[in-house]
């Protein structure tokens, strides 16, 4: 039933929400078409332009962003995103996600994979057998266990394909109740060995250690490839975000499991040269700061990206990809075709021209002084992200609809008051 709904239901889904949307605000850039991008004749949004997104929020779901960027009286009529979803219904967006992980692991998705061992099903219970096992109790608890039954059930090579897309299932279905839980995947650069081609040459270090408690030499691709997970809840002392890695997984490189952003490797300053870790046979070995950050540490990924130690458009790629994962970590239904290129010059994710420094700021603020009020902005940001992906189509090698279609999104302002503008498309 659920491989039947990710195969086909998806496509009907898609089909009715082809909109035309978006509208030319004020200002050209370079080697674009002239004017002042406000044209009341024209009938379809002008790709050549810069224009704004406004949106009309009227299931009220987008909070804030909704609130910052309602439409104006003189604005296009096609420049006007409409929200209709309620609650619920962006919420299935998550739920939904099951359906992903079961096709994942039956070998019938686009990512490389022939299949793992068990189902989403079997995780469930084996999820509820180590959470009732233990003496905690909680979100964190709750994840620990997700995180320990994948990896008996099915051990995928990829669990990051697996485990935030059963999360919210698995809570349901358990009848948990964990305000405000969401466990998202978002990336990072990570380090590995030095002689893996593609490393980039002036990142490689020594850990001053050698097989088998660490690669003797380790560096960086410069590019965001390692999926962990952002982990969202509310307890007692208010709101909280953690960053978690899978178990054991490349042990020479992480603390530990699950740890406040603030105390995480991710965050050790570009200013220290190295630190030292404990390895597997409790002999210690060097790590550096620039081996390790995420899609939402804006000011390091900066940094990195200024001294040529990440490749340039990583972070801003990434961190869309974490705020539409928010929405619909499994992309069940966004139609992402095997071997879609998205964007122009073959880019990896989508075509991301464009954050602020005040915007990039004030994402990472949140994360390490979390708060209530700040998650739901970043929520509704996701969600009105996704709505204009949503209505962006062109067509894969079969003729269905694709998501998201090279669409040049700049966004400014700040998470509490966001601004999101089509750049003009160059190719």
């Amino acid at each position: 039933m659920l491989r039947e709904w990710l195969g086909v239901n998806r496509r009907a889904f898609l089909s009715k929400l082809r909109l035309g949307t978006v509208a030319a605000v004020g200002g050209t850039l370079a080697g674009c078409s002239t004017g002042n991008g406000q044209d009341n004749d024209q009938d379809s949004p002008p790709v050549d332009r810069q224009f704004r997104y406004f949106f009309s929020d009227e299931s009220g779901t987008l909070g804030g962003v909704g609130d910052h960027n309602q439409p104006p009286d003189d604005v296009n009529e096609w420049q006007i995103i409409e929200n209709t979803r309620t609650e619920d219904e962006w919420r299935d967006l998550r739920l939904n996600d099951v359906a992903y992980a079961e096709a994942y692991m039956a070998g019938e998705t686009v990512q490389p994979t022939d299949g793992t061992p068990g189902t989403p099903a079997e995780i469930v219970t084996r999820t509820q057998e180590l959470y009732e096992a233990t003496d905690e109790t909680g979100p964190v608890a709750f994840t620990n266990a997700l995180i320990a039954a994948e990896d008996e059930v099915s051990s995928a090579d990829f669990p990051g394909e697996i485990v935030p897309n059963i999360a919210e299932h698995a809570i349901s279905e358990l009848g948990y109740n964990f305000p405000a839980y969401s466990l998202t995947s978002t990336r990072a650069v990570h380090p590995v060995s030095a002689d893996y081609d593609g490393v980039k040459p002036e990142t490689v270090r020594e850990t001053g250690v050698g097989a088998p408690i660490a690669p003797e030499r380790v560096g960086t691709f410069g590019e965001m490839r390692t999926t962990l997970y952002l982990l969202m809840f509310k307890d007692n002392d208010g709101f909280q975000i953690r960053y978690v890695n899978r178990p054991g997984f490349s042990p020479w490189y992480l603390r530990d499991t699950l740890r406040k952003p603030s105390k995480s490797v991710y965050r050790e300053p570009l200013s220290k040269d190295y630190f030292s870790m404990t390895g597997t046979q409790g002999r210690a070995l060097k790590q550096y700061p620039e081996h390790f950050v995420t899609a939402l540490d804006y000011r390091k990924a900066v940094k990195m990206r200024q001294q040529g130690l990440l490749k340039d458009g990583e972070f801003r790629k990434a961190l869309i990809g974490t705020l539409l994962s928010m929405v619909d970590n499994g992309g069940n239904d966004e139609s992402i075709p095997a071997g879609a290129v998205l964007g122009c010059n073959g880019n990896r994710g989508y075509q991301i021209e464009s954050l602020t420094h005040e915007f990039g700021t004030s994402i990472e603020d949140f994360i390490v002084n979390p708060s209530s009020d700040r998650a739901e902005q970043f929520v509704g940001l996701g969600r009105a992200i996704y709505l204009i992906f949503e209505t962006e189509f062109g067509e894969d090698y079969k003729g269905d609809p694709k998501f998201g279609y090279n669409q040049p999104l700049k966004i400014t302002g700040t998470l509490a008051a966001p601004e999101l503008y089509h750049r003009p498309e160059q190719c």
